[in-house]
């Protein structure tokens, strides 16, 4: 793969063998396949280079190298014998240069990237989850590896690491990244509402909640998954799983409908939760996201009046809170 820098490291640890090469002499070895992928910059470049003559699969997010800048290093002794007004002026310059390119850039990509979707038929795709995930993972642990044989950069990943922490992880970028779960979740429950056995809805900005329905889901009286429900986890797994990164937990409740024996009930809903928690965890699911709750709240959705309200009350719900 054509890869350098931290990024490179970051795939040695999964066996890849990354190689530094100009990008003009990228396309000619993925021709002659002594790589397999290129990593250059993004959609204007990489249609500049030709890239997708030779591949027509198009990656991202760019998690090799979240932020490139451009800098300019001047002597500290020359700057400090400049005047105020030539400092000023260097400055105003490289601020609006820096802007002028950015905006440039994300004109030009995005133009870029239309063309090589329509005229050129290059295949967008997203690296999945759990790909991202394990890279994240290794990625700390180059960056942790460098800053224990590196005194200089350990000092500047102290403070970028806290930067982040106080001011993009619990701060405005927190607040910016929430903002896109209502989108999130509107998808998932349209992807659930095409299977038959399940609910789903959203609960305030960050919850949604599933709800299988125990007449539908479980044999009567049994805390058996039916055929169906145990098919249709399945697929709520995979649905889910597509946005684990950003989930915070997922509560299994199960619900009873108050009739009958307090203690069997209890049971019922106890064996029923934990047989949708066994069920997401051999999908895929990690079982540290998950909590299970036997009983679920003192609130049941439903009257217990009726027959098709106690129904209603014999379910096991699954809340996803982002």
């Amino acid at each position: 793969m054509r890869l350098y820098g931290f990024g490179a490291e970051v795939l040695k640890k999964f066996g890849a063998n990354p190689k530094w090469m100009i990008a003009a002499d990228a396309l000619d070895a993925f021709s002659k396949k002594e790589i397999e992928a290129i990593v250059c910059l993004g959609p204007y470049h990489d249609q500049w280079y030709k890239f997708h003559k030779v591949a027509k699969y198009y990656y991202y997010p760019g998690w090799q190298e979240p932020g490139g800048v451009i800098s300019l290093i001047i002597n500290k002794e020359a700057w400090d014998e400049l005047p105020d007004h030539l400092k000023k002026t260097i400055e105003s310059v490289c601020g609006n240069t820096y802007h002028y390119i950015y905006n440039q850039f994300e004109n030009m990509n995005s133009v870029a990237l239309r063309e090589l979707q329509i005229k050129e038929n290059v295949i967008l795709k997203t690296f999945p989850p759990e790909v991202l995930e394990k890279l994240r993972k290794k990625s700390k642990e180059v960056l942790d590896e460098e800053a224990k044989k590196n005194p200089q950069f350990n000092k500047i990943y102290k403070s970028f690491k806290k930067f982040k922490e106080e001011n993009i992880d619990a701060g405005w970028g927190k607040i910016v990244e929430e903002a896109v779960y209502p989108e999130w979740m509107s998808k998932i429950i349209n992807e659930l509402g095409k299977l038959s056995v399940v609910s789903a809805r959203q609960e305030g900005n960050n919850s949604m909640v599933v709800s299988l329905s125990g007449d539908t889901s479980f044999a009567f009286n049994s805390a058996t998954p039916t055929t169906t429900l145990s098919a249709e986890i399945t697929r709520i797994a995979k649905i889910i799983g597509d946005y684990s990164l950003s989930i915070k937990l997922i509560r299994v409740e199960g619900h009873t409908d108050s009739q009958g024996s307090p203690y069997n009930n209890w049971v019922l809903s106890r064996e029923r939760a934990y047989a949708v928690v066994k069920l997401l965890t051999e999908n895929g699911i990690k079982p540290s996201l998950i909590k299970l709750i036997p009983y679920g709240p003192e609130n049941p959705i439903a009257d217990n009046k009726t027959e098709a309200g106690r129904r209603k009350n014999r379910r096991v719900e699954i809340v996803i809170e982002f």
